[in-house]
């Protein structure tokens, strides 16, 4: 186990003067905040993207090591893209809630093995978003099938793992979410890869209220600098 990496005595160097909500939909939410800097920098602005959902994603394994992969076209990139089942944790719902919830609407699939695999902050020069993926096998399609949402158009594939992981480095795999989880599993397999610990591992199964970050919790308290 490594130790943790230094932090400075006093890690903020910013002075808030004020915080104003500019946008506000039920995806996202934007601020502004003014704030100085220590070093003596005149009063600027800072835009800040709030995510209400929370970035979950599943690398679900079937038993010829395939990875089940999405593809769909992505609008602000405007391209198509293929990408591990993947959506937002609504407030009520924990990460495994969502990721059982999505597996079942994007793939048609169950899985009676999960494990966390990853957590990153997708963006956090300009985002509080938080990502929590998980790894799934022993995989069982149900009855219905899958069921995506009206504004959904998806196709389906089961690629080797290998193959995903030569995408992911050729750069024709790049969601977010789906590189970290092929690049954290294949650290795992090869021995480069450590359990999550405790603390991080039970909000996974968690609410977001149960565990809220000091940046998230902020959209409550924007009066308070």
């Amino acid at each position: 186990m490594l130790n943790p990496l230094p932090h400075p005595a006093n890690p903020n160097p910013y002075t808030v003067h004020s915080r104003k909500l500019v946008y506000d939909c039920p995806w996202i939410r934007v601020r502004e905040d003014r704030f100085t800097h220590r070093s003596g920098a005149e009063e600027r602005l800072y835009a800040v993207c709030g995510f209400k959902r929370e970035a979950c994603g599943v690398i679900a394994l079937d038993g010829q090591d395939r990875v089940v992969l999405v593809g769909q076209w992505r609008y602000p990139l405007e391209i198509y893209s293929w990408e591990i089942p993947e959506g937002g944790g609504e407030e009520h719902e924990s990460p495994f809630e969502c990721m059982r919830r999505e597996l079942a609407e994007e793939a048609g699939l169950e899985a009676l093995v999960w494990e966390p695999l990853a957590f990153f902050h997708t963006s956090n020069s300009s985002t509080d978003e938080e990502t929590f993926l998980f790894l799934a096998t022993d995989l069982k399609a149900l009855p219905q099938g899958h069921a995506p949402e009206d504004v959904e158009e998806l196709m389906h594939l089961r690629e080797p793992f290998e193959n995903c992981l030569t995408r992911v480095l050729s750069g024709e795999i790049t969601d977010s979410l789906t590189v970290v989880a092929i690049l954290a599993l294949h650290a795992k397999r090869t021995g480069h890869a450590i359990d999550l610990p405790a603390t991080l591992t039970e909000r996974f199964f968690q609410r977001p209220s149960e565990h809220p970050s000091q940046g998230r919790a902020r959209w409550g308290n924007l009066e308070s600098l």
